[in-house]
């Protein structure tokens, strides 16, 4: 059922409330009166601008939050007029009615950029298609090959589905939509029409589509004429809209506002649809007197007794999209509410409401028949006591059809009015009824509903065709944090409702209700409702599950079949990586399987083998994670041998020390100290980049080698420069130290880490120093998963350090972990090994730690090696930039100051560290003469989380109240369910395990005399202060908000340096091996600044901003009108200011800028280079002018690298190559 908005019958009665609400047309003091009817969408936005009531408001749209700003008819014409002119550079006006009308798909969230481009691409003549955000890549692909879209504007957020479309559709054209902040000033690209209004008014206005639930969406076509007869009626009032803008519910709805000259407030399409923002924007805007939402924006407000007041004093209440729960609606009605349900088809327009005097007739789900419909309805009997309802030839805004007489079935059931005439209730749809083996038919749609009420259900699911009798499946809310029986107990109370009012054969059992992780991922409709027919194909494994669930298999297997069994179960259910295998002992969850997998092979395991669903729990594969382990409990199942004693965690720790713990003597080689060549594993995390970028800057490293986990050296580079370029320390790297870095693929399982023999003897024969920063961070996973690559990778990565070909090994630096010692008796954790393995935090992350640790400490007691244990507290963001990763927990406790509106008032003192101070800790200790032995690199100053970092944090910009900790958990659960717009919720079960308690929590100090006699900068290390708060903060907000929407026209290459550096002739290759145009930037100097510098005189900055802004132009027309991806432009963009004014083009179009910036010191050779130059005004005495002005890149700048133009031009190629990847991806 897609519906659209209602309109009230001319023969209701209504209430006194709303008894003037009819039918408009032309009535209203802004209506389009008989001579302004506009023919097209376009001139009804025209005549809005030009008529009475211009400036008053007609649109709402938050800038933030729920900050709404109001938008004028003569305002919004603006935006769309200057929009037009942008798009129009792209996109052909159409000047006549005879030019060919394009089909301009549009992708994006309803945002106010979005409406201004519909509306803009309907001022260039042309028909936009509306495609929901929430339908597959392959939907999209068909809808826009089924129109024959010629062009697809999208949403910087949809920037892959864009991509992979042109890869289906090589003819779509595609770019971002524009931000209404980055529009032109002016309009001088839309022309002057002649439109023939009798012809444009059949023209599609726009497309929508079906929600594809039983198969690819189907294009359903528009015109303005149907459109504008639909928008002409209208209730009158001030609205709120929550439907996006690509359903028809909400465009009409919008349009409707904009007819009838009334205010519509636009819900904010950045925020989750959440109470609390209904609330607000209810609260704070007293002139909305209708609110258009669908029934999951009803069962929120209606949840408290504010919402419910709230609703019951608007006009009207009005909900589409779906049906609204029974239990819903009713105590709406029963608060007063006049709930008003209406229905109507995408393909027929508006046919039925609920309208009725609400203060005596409750009947909100009877819908009533007008007389204007009466003529042209037939209900089909499908049943007992059941119609489908269809819709004969002639009604006005049916535009589809689908019967043999010309009439259009819908496929939706209703049951009629026992006593009132013409009045129908919503039944289901005709492929949602169940029927049962027997023939029964069952309606899954009340049991749902009632089910849903549940504040701890997020949707349920009723299951049943073909089968004896019905069962649901329920998806846990996020306020769910206690076992599934204690839900199932929550859940039968709404179940017994449910089946008081339903037949026998429809009734829900307690064994047949099932409950799906919370994470679990199903598809929906653009309206929120789960696609009935895609969630039974997905979850039909489950369904039979759940019906053999009782039943035992009967297989009996040896255990080497009983592995083959497990292993193909496995293996169709998780996607390996190349370099993965699915081996007996792998940790199954380390290889990306998940909790809903798991379940999936536990029925399987049920239905096949020989056991009991009672002896093999839910949690059945979490329990033994490895086929192993499985095998050997199936078979003492099946057996019925006793359960075995698994060993405690520490004897297994100890163990694997044991069995890695024996290492080769280093055999001597003399061989002169020459500076350090360092191995570096995890380069590409916060911390390796910081590392490796303060060696390479040092003049005693000669190299810094970078084993990375990657498919080839080429991919293992781009990471390192990738990482670099993150943490905003590439572009500021000096030439010199870049070339330092080397990076290889590499696997730490492999005795010689996956590197060939010639790359493993040549970092041999040079290494002195290894740096072990990488390490899996998953605080799921059990110690046995982290023995392959973790706890082996330390064994062969001593192996590398004990064969140097030096005098003495290479010395191995471990990055340990506070969490291997948090368990440590009394309050000092000494720079020394623990006593026991019970000091490990309970996870296998600390635990696998202090296993290597151990493994650190045996090596330099059986070698000469020296070994340094670096055990490192809490990293936060750098002191330069506060870059932070945002997925980390502690930002993720700041990121829920916006998802809830406070922080926790924690009782802690952190040791904090900047990621910075830490790489120099670490580098500092490592080149030094200190011996083997733990070093603990926390922050000797502390500070109190709730006295000293929550003050700190207001200051720097963050809002929150300051709650406890408990009752920051409790707005955690209760805020958006959706880890996109809520990304804190991820961790809320973490969380919740650490802080949903009043226990005192045991606080650490760390000793760290060592560290700082070795390190001075850990000894100077102070406390956090608003500066690196500031900066954090600042860059967390730019992580965590939505960029601006923009139109992201291509990328600009610029060749920069003096002259004499070879721009052009790199610009060349660069063109030859991309396929892209060159723009030659001394071409456009004005034949005056030619003549000036062939006269030996300098150009000055004002000739120069000149020469800029024509080459911006130059820029702007190769890749907008010509159409190139890219462009390589020379440009000696010598200065800071030059370069940003040619960035200009991404703040004003969306071109991404690139720099590579050719230099040397070296004068005589460019001198040398100019001379040999036949034809150029350039002259050699011009060159030291240049290198003079020459500015070395600056902090902003990291859009540059910087590049060595003295080398010879194969390798500065290659690096263009390789750098143009860590730029573009």
């Amino acid at each position: 059922m897609i519906d659209v908005l209602p309109v009230p019958s001319r023969s209701t009665a209504l209430d006194s409330k709303v008894s003037s609400i009819r039918v408009l047309k032309a009535r209203a003091q802004h209506d389009v009166t008989k001579n302004e009817t506009p023919s097209t969408v376009d001139e009804l936005i025209k005549l809005r601008a030009n008529q009475e009531g211009k400036d008053a408001p007609i649109i709402a749209y938050p800038e933030q939050g729920t900050e709404y700003n109001d938008y004028t008819p003569s305002q919004l014409d603006k935006f769309v007029e200057r929009a037009a002119s942008f798009y129009a550079a792209s996109i052909a006006q159409r000047i006549t009615s005879d030019d060919p009308v394009q089909v301009i798909g549009l992708l994006g969230p309803s945002d106010l950029s979005y409406l201004v481009a519909f509306l803009a691409i309907s001022r260039l003549g042309h028909s936009v298609l509306l495609l929901s955000t929430r339908i597959t890549d392959e939907a999209h692909e068909s809808l826009l090959r089924t129109t024959k879209a010629t062009t697809l504007l999208y949403n910087e957020a949809f920037e892959t589905t864009a991509s992979a479309l042109t890869g289906h559709n090589s003819g779509l054209r595609v770019m971002e939509i524009c931000d209404t902040t980055a529009l032109p000033t002016t309009s001088e690209n839309v022309k002057p029409a002649r439109l023939d209004a009798s012809r444009e008014t059949l023209n599609t206005s726009f497309i929508i589509h079906s929600s594809g639930s039983t198969g690819l969406p189907k294009p359903i076509f528009q015109t303005h004429k149907a459109s504008l007869y639909a928008y002409s009626q209208h209730f009158n009032r001030v609205g709120h809209i929550t439907l996006p803008l690509y359903h028809n519910h909400g465009i009409c709805c919008l349009f409707r506002a904009i007819w009838a000259g009334k205010k519509i407030y636009i819900y904010n399409a950045k925020l989750p649809l959440t109470s609390q923002h209904l609330l607000a924007t209810l609260k704070e805007h007293r002139d909305i007197k209708i609110l258009y939402a669908v029934p999951y924006a009803l069962k929120l407000l209606s949840e408290t007794e504010e919402g419910l007041k709230l609703l019951s004093e608007l006009d009207i209440v009005m909900f589409g999209g779906s049906a609204c729960p029974k239990p819903i609606g009713d105590r709406l009605v029963e608060s007063g509410v006049n709930l008003v349900g209406h229905y109507g088809a995408t393909e027929l327009g508006q046919l039925m409401t609920s309208f009725r005097n609400h203060k005596e007739d409750k009947g909100w789900d009877w819908l009533r028949v007008g007389p204007n419909l009466e003529p042209y309805l037939k209900m089909e009997s499908r049943g007992p006591n059941l119609f489908e309802l269809c819709v004969t030839e002639g009604w006005p805004s049916k535009v589809a059809t689908n019967c043999d007489d010309g009439s259009y079935a819908t496929k939706d059931l209703f049951e009629p009015h026992p006593t009132i005439l013409n009045a129908w209730r919503y039944y289901a749809r005709l492929d949602d009824t169940l029927v049962l083996e027997n023939g029964e038919k069952a309606n899954p749609l009340v049991a749902e509903g009632v089910i849903r009420q549940s504040q701890y259900v997020a949707e349920a699911v009723v299951f049943g065709a073909n089968k004896p009798r019905l069962g649901a499946f329920v998806i846990p809310s996020a306020a769910v944090n206690f076992a599934d029986e204690v839900l199932l107990d929550a859940v039968m109370t709404y179940v017994t409702q449910a089946n008081q009012v339903a037949p026998s054969f429809a009734q829900l059992s307690r064994d047949m209700i099932k409950i799906l992780p919370r994470d679990v991922e199903y598809r929906k409709t653009d309206k929120g409702t789960v696609i009935r027919a895609a969630f039974y194909r997905d979850f039909a494994e489950h369904i039979e599950a759940a019906y053999s669930d009782g039943e035992s298999g009967s297989l009996v297997l040896p255990k080497h079949q009983l592995l083959e069994f497990l292993r193909s179960e496995f293996a169709r259910r998780v996607t390996l990586k190349k370099d993965e295998s699915l081996d007996d002992n792998t940790d199954l969850f380390s290889l990306g399987v998940d909790s809903l997998q798991a379940v999936q092979a536990r029925s399987s395991i049920i239905k096949t083998l020989k056991v009991q669903a009672k002896d093999v729990g839910r949690n059945f594969v979490f329990d033994f994670p490895t086929l192993t382990e499985m095998a050997n409990e199936i078979l003492r199942l099946q057996q019925g041998a006793p359960k075995q004693t698994k060993l405690s965690v520490e004897e297994r720790m100890a163990a694997m020390v044991d069995k890695y713990a024996g290492f080769e003597q280093h055999q001597a080689v003399q061989k002169p100290a020459d500076g350090a060549y360092v191995v570096v594993t995890g380069a590409t995390g916060s911390l390796g980049a910081h590392v490796v970028a303060i060696l390479a800057a040092q003049s005693t490293t000669k190299k810094v080698f970078c084993l990375v986990r990657a498919k080839d050296a080429e991919t293992a580079t781009t990471r390192v420069y990738q990482s670099l370029r993150e943490r905003r320390l590439l572009h500021t790297l000096p030439i010199n130290a870049r070339s330092k870095i080397a990076a290889y693929s590499c696997d730490l399982a492999g005795e010689t880490l996956g590197l060939d023999s010639t790359q493993y003897e040549a970092i041999a024969n040079d290494i002195t120093h290894l740096f072990h920063l990488a390490w899996s961070v998953n605080f799921n996973k059990s110690i046995e998963s982290f023995e392959a690559d973790c706890i082996q990778g330390v064994r062969n990565l001593t192996r590398l350090c004990l064969q140097a070909k030096r005098p003495q090994p290479a010395s191995f630096n471990f990055c340990s972990s506070v969490s291997a010692t948090a368990r440590t008796p009394g309050t000092i954790v000494p720079e020394s090994i623990p006593e026991s393995f019970e000091y490990a935090q309970g996870m296998g992350y600390a635990q696998s730690k202090l296993v290597a640790e151990n493994l650190c400490d045996r090596a330099a007691k059986q070698t000469n090696m020296r070994c340094r244990i670096l055990r490192v507290g809490q990293i936060i963001g750098d002191t330069r930039h506060g870059v932070w990763n945002e997925t980390e927990a502690i930002p993720l406790i700041f990121r829920s100051a916006k998802s809830t509106g406070t922080l926790p008032a924690f009782d802690e003192s952190p040791a904090w560290l900047p990621v910075d101070l830490v790489a120099n800790a670490c580098a500092e200790i490592a080149l030094s003469d200190a011996d083997s032995g733990v070093m603990n690199i926390v922050n000797h100053n502390l500070f109190h989380w709730t006295r000293d970092l929550l003050p700190l944090l207001l200051k720097a910009g963050l809002s929150f109240e300051t709650v406890k900790q408990r009752e920051w958990i409790n707005r955690l659960r209760e805020s958006d369910p959706d880890p996109l717009v809520n990304p804190s919720i991820k961790l809320f079960d973490f969380f919740a395990s650490k802080y949903d308690n009043d226990n005192a929590r045991k606080s650490l100090s760390y000793a760290s005399e060592v560290a700082q006699r070795y390190s001075p900068s850990l000894a100077n290390a102070g406390t956090i202060n608003i500066d690196i708060m500031q900066k954090i903060v600042g860059y967390l907000e730019t992580k965590y908000t939505p960029k601006a929407e923009s139109t992201h026209v291509g990328t600009v290459f610029v060749i920069g340096g003096p002259c004499g550096t070879g721009k052009s002739s790199l610009a060349e290759r660069l063109s030859r091996e991309m396929s892209l145009p060159v723009i030659e930037g001394d071409e456009l100097h004005s034949i005056a600044a030619r003549t000036q510098m062939g006269n030996k005189i300098a150009l000055d900055d004002a000739q120069r901003m000149a020469w800029l802004a024509h080459l911006r132009g130059a820029i702007m027309c190769s890749l907008t009108t010509f159409k190139a991806p890219a462009v390589i432009v020379t440009c000696s963009a010598l200065r800071t200011v030059y370069r940003d004014e040619l960035r200009k083009l991404n703040e004003l179009s969306g071109i991404r800028t690139v720099f590579f910036l050719l230099t040397t010191h070296d004068r005589d050779a460019l001198k040398s280079r100019i001379s040999k130059r036949k034809g150029h005004y350039m002259e050699p005495c011009m060159v030291d002018a240049q290198v003079a002005l020459f500015e070395e890149v600056q902090d902003h700048e990291d859009d540059c690298i910087q590049l060595d133009a003295m080398q010879n031009q194969n390798e500065v190629m290659t690096q263009v190559l390789s750098m143009k990847n860590v730029f573009c991806s």
